[in-house]
């Protein structure tokens, strides 16, 4: 069975209570991108921080370019489960959050329509729908004319040269199509699921988590009405709302990026909000740091 990584790293005080936080990625983003993401999570919380390899990207061995064909419905209805199983497993006792970053935001909340009853609630940073008329009126015609290229491109072609073009990485053809469905109407659906989009914003609609939404200033990716309008998906969703300071190095499209790099104030709002939603205590007591993680089942971890 192939085998998508996730990367950790444990604080070396662990607080006991503390929960797992899983990070998923950017479209076209390693997880090893993450890795001062992780680290400042696991300092800040207190707990295991991981980052999931989605397929395609990085050490997952499934690639476009050598035929590999998958979609959101892969991501959120096959991997994601077993890497729940797996934290479950190693963390008993803890429950786990979905830090997602951007596309990695997204299909956390889709995945919440599924899972809600295995997770404490969902960190969106960076994130919104791509859906072209969430972004501001005046660059509303060129996301759709972005939004209609990338979609062609992706049809025409035998896999998407994410990385050629300087965005979304190498991607397969079912991928883009679940992506494009998004970006022309701002719905979701998982291409080849037994469940349809309706089936989807209904149970998205009782979701009823603690949701943390962290977004750039001046993010052209991410604008707010593209995190409004993918938060619009969970009305009954407690959701607290912040910013991602430190996003301002580089040009515009790096903001979406840049943070990633100096997390230690977004690792701070999280913990803050942990608390105040109730799933870390301030004072809860030291526990001995878990032990390295190790290989298990079709999933490995690595540091």
């Amino acid at each position: 069975m192939t085998t998508h990584p996730l990367h950790a790293d444990t604080a070396s005080v662990v607080s006991a209570g503390a929960p797992v936080l899983l990070c998923l990625p950017a479209m076209g983003v390693p997880a090893r991108y993450y890795q001062p993401l992780l680290n400042a999570l696991a300092q800040a919380c207190g707990g295991p921080a991981y980052a999931a390899e989605l397929r395609g990207q990085g050490e997952s061995h499934e690639r476009a370019e050598r035929g590999a064909d998958f979609g959101y419905r892969e991501i959120v209805e096959d991997d994601l489960p077993r890497w729940l199983d797996h934290l479950s497993r190693r963390h008993p006792q803890r429950r786990i959050v979905l830090v997602g970053h951007s596309l990695g935001g997204q299909l956390a909340v889709v995945a919440s329509a599924s899972q809600a009853d295995r997770l404490g609630g969902l960190v969106l940073m960076a994130a919104g729908t791509a859906h072209h008329r969430a972004w501001p009126t005046p660059h509303r015609l060129r996301a759709r004319l972005t939004v209609s290229a990338i979609a062609t491109i992706a049809r025409l072609l035998p896999w998407y040269p994410g990385r050629r073009l300087g965005f979304g990485g190498n991607q397969p053809r079912r991928l883009m199509r679940d992506w494009s469905f998004n970006a022309h109407s701002g719905r979701y659906r998982l291409e080849g699921s037994t469940r349809d989009t309706e089936a989807i914003e209904g149970a998205l609609r009782r979701v009823t988590l603690p949701v943390l939404a962290l977004n750039a200033a001046d993010d052209p990716v991410a604008p707010p009405g593209a995190r409004d309008e993918l938060l619009a998906l969970l009305p009954c969703a407690r959701v607290t709302l912040g910013e991602l300071v430190h996003a301002g190095a580089g040009n515009a499209w790096q903001r979406h990026f840049s943070w990633v790099r100096d997390p230690d104030d977004a690792a701070a709002e999280v913990a803050h909000w942990l608390v105040d939603v109730g799933l870390l205590h301030p004072s809860a007591p030291a526990a001995p740091p878990a032990p390295h993680p190790q290989p298990q089942g079709d999933l490995h971890v690595v540091a």
